[in-house]
């Protein structure tokens, strides 16, 4: 592989860091066999799902596009591919036997369905605490190292054990022989002096059913306790420590079972495809997921309908992409949203980046492409811009496996001309923390907010216009305060609603710094030097 820069860096064949400097991500996903020339025309730093293992298609070399991958490389984007971590189906296993025996288990030890999917064919979760399941990911993986990608992003790591409409999303799953000798194993672990009358004082065991020698078999006390169709109901003690999973999130604070092991299997599943790209291939993997998962060289995070980062009264969680009667609702900031999600990041993986990008096929992604053109590119003028003004990285959307491609709607320039800006200044984006530092502002329209970056220390001040009315209202003379450790020797505008960045006014005394901004239209990053 060539030494192309990327995101400022060198290519991952010259030695690329782990945690890479990335400024502008892409979303642009396709079959493997598939090719999308859309990214050669935005260039990106990365696309963070380029291609999608999906079925049987991916499951060897011959079935991908990997030529692709030197025109990526020539354009200095970054090439990620990626697949499913847990959607399986009949025929992509040998036999109905197979196939049953790679899927998840309820509490009485039978396939848990999917149905809820649509698929025309059978869908189930696949079984990751099965060591066979997880060697079946990591083998479509190594195809795709062997085929030359930079990373692998592995799509809904944790996500069989809701028990799906079957079970009314209870957590009536990933009962199976596997992750119950794991269960054995945690509790002897965690109470290792237990006797027998611990184990029946706790937790209500019966002298015949307990972990002392390994054997404790907690299906059967589902059913003899009439939990085996609600194993995860508030009268079972045993519960809390078997744990309740969300979907695309593994809590640092989270030491349940079901936590506790998931993280080693997803850790054991990282560290073999990084050894094996730099054993075979003498080179660092990227990985990444969907979601908040540890141990990743960045998170991709999928915004979609009843993720659990805000819990609103129908518990559909938190609104990123706000329409009011078909038209974007610009006035709404996620300002709050994302800190959360910075923080829950920071706390979860450490410091590595996080992009966010629209899920799909779901509601979020449907108002989106039903937007007016106008505000399409709006959403992104305001709510891509707080992604940055928040730590974050947007991933701008050009396509994915259902859905038109952003040139088909009039997208594609638009993305070529906003995402130069960020390029240009990539420096003000990179390695930025929020900080807890009031800034006041003359407009409760304005969401506001300071970062600090990693490793220099600079500041920046950003500020988001949420004044809105099917359209963007410029707002002039904003006056910004906010107290600093010490006065700066000088302030910079900058905005992608600019041609080139300006001085405004500024006054400041004793760290008391004070600038007015002339016109702010969607977006300004007050660069303190």
């Amino acid at each position: 592989m060539v030494a192309l820069l990327v995101g400022g860096q060198p290519a991952l064949g010259a030695g690329r860091p782990a945690v890479p400097d990335f400024v502008v991500y892409a979303f642009s996903q396709s079959d493997v066999h598939d090719e999308d020339p859309q990214v050669y025309r935005i260039a990106p730093d990365v696309t963070i799902r380029a291609i999608g293992k999906w079925s049987t298609n991916g499951d060897e070399a011959a079935d991908y596009n990997f030529g692709q991958i030197v025109r990526y490389h020539d354009a200095g984007v970054t090439f990620m591919g990626s697949g499913t971590a847990s959607v399986i189906f009949p025929h992509d296993f040998p036999s109905p036997a197979v196939f049953d025996d790679m899927s998840t288990r309820d509490a009485d030890n039978l396939p848990v369905p999917h149905d809820e999917f649509g698929f025309p064919v059978p869908a189930r979760r696949g079984n990751i605490f099965k060591p066979a399941y997880r060697e079946y990911l990591l083998g479509w993986a190594r195809v795709q190292i062997d085929g030359g990608v930079d990373g692998i992003n592995l799509d809904e790591v944790n996500a069989g054990f809701s028990g799906g409409q079957k079970y009314g999303f209870n957590g009536n799953e990933g009962f199976d022989d596997y992750a119950l000798a794991d269960f054995n194993r945690y509790l002897l672990a965690k109470y290792p002096q237990f006797t027998v009358a611990d184990w029946r004082d706790r937790f209500g065991m019966t002298a015949d059913n307990v972990p002392a020698n390994g054997d404790f078999d907690y299906r059967e006390y589902l059913r003899v306790n009439g939990w085996n169709r609600d194993p995860l109901n508030a009268a079972n003690p045993l519960a809390a420590e078997w744990g309740r999973v969300t979907a695309n999130r593994m809590y640092a604070d989270d030491t349940s079972f079901t936590a506790t092991y998931l993280r080693r299997y997803w850790k054991e599943m990282v560290d073999h495809l990084r050894g094996y790209a730099r054993r075979k291939h003498g080179r660092h993997l990227l990985i990444s997921s969907n979601g908040l998962l540890p141990y990743v060289d960045f998170n991709s995070v999928g915004m979609y309908p009843w993720n659990p980062d805000e819990q609103t009264p129908d518990y559909r969680g938190a609104d990123y992409v706000p329409v009011v009667d078909g038209h974007l609702n610009g006035a709404k900031s996620l300002q709050a949203n994302y800190r959360y999600l910075k923080a829950m990041n920071a706390r979860i993986a450490g410091d590595v980046p996080v992009a966010v990008f629209i899920d799909w096929p779901n509601d979020m992604m449907t108002n989106y492409l039903n937007l007016p053109l106008a505000e399409k590119q709006d959403y992104w003028r305001i709510f891509g811009a707080e992604a940055y003004a928040n730590g974050l990285f947007p991933s701008f959307h050009l396509k994915d496996t259902l859905n038109p491609a952003a040139e088909q709607y009039g997208m594609l320039d638009f993305f070529a001309g906003y995402t130069r800006f960020y390029r240009d200044n990539g420096r003000l984006f990179v390695r930025n923390h929020p900080e807890e530092r009031a800034v006041s502002v003359t407009s409760s329209d304005i969401a506001a907010s300071v970062l600090v970056q990693r490793g220099t220390g600079r500041r920046t001040v950003h500020l988001v216009n949420h004044r809105y009315q099917q359209g963007i209202v410029p707002q002039r003379d904003v006056t910004v305060a906010v107290d600093l450790p010490s006065c700066p020797r000088r302030i910079t505008l900058y905005s992608p609603d600019l041609s080139k960045p300006v001085s405004p006014a500024s006054t400041c005394e004793k760290g008391r710094l004070i600038v007015t901004v002339d016109r702010l239209d969607y977006y300004g990053v007050l660069a303190v030097t």
